[in-house]
């Protein structure tokens, strides 16, 4: 299960860096967000202040913020795989600023994965846990 989590963070978030920096570039050349075919703009978010059609200041510095967190979720990725428990604390310490990123830029993978990889995040923490021995002792009376 630990492996699947990492990949589960590494390889989208090596998308959402390389989507992210597209985005970024095409509105440095273009001022406007990129539209998509289903007639809304990646990375637009329903807040005018971060921007609906262009990016604000708020909104660019937002987008950074989005491409650390994914970048963060690359190194999740690689600890979750090496079998390091801090992957998983970081995960779950990472889980509330993907939701609000997801949230603030209307991202529905973000909506949605960030509280279902928060929850794998803990069932690989519960099962880090060191365990009580048994006792091989039978009870005489």
């Amino acid at each position: 299960m630990q492996r699947i989590l990492a990949v589960i963070y590494a390889v989208p978030g090596v998308g959402w860096v390389v989507s992210t920096l597209g985005v970024l570039l095409y509105h440095q050349q273009r001022g406007e967000l990129p539209m998509t075919p289903f007639g809304f703009r990646l990375l637009g978010s329903t807040f005018p202040e971060i921007g609906i059609s262009m990016l604000t200041p708020l909104g660019w510095a937002l987008a950074w913020v989005l491409i650390a967190v994914s970048i963060v979720d690359i190194v999740i990725g690689r600890w979750l795989w090496q079998g390091k428990p801090r992957g998983a604390a970081l995960a779950l310490a990472m889980a509330p600023v993907s939701l609000a990123l997801g949230w603030l830029f209307a991202l529905p993978y973000l909506l949605v994965m960030a509280p279902l990889r928060a929850i794998a995040a803990i069932a690989v923490r519960l099962r880090e846990r060191p365990r009580e021995p048994r006792s091989t002792t039978a009870w005489t009376s």
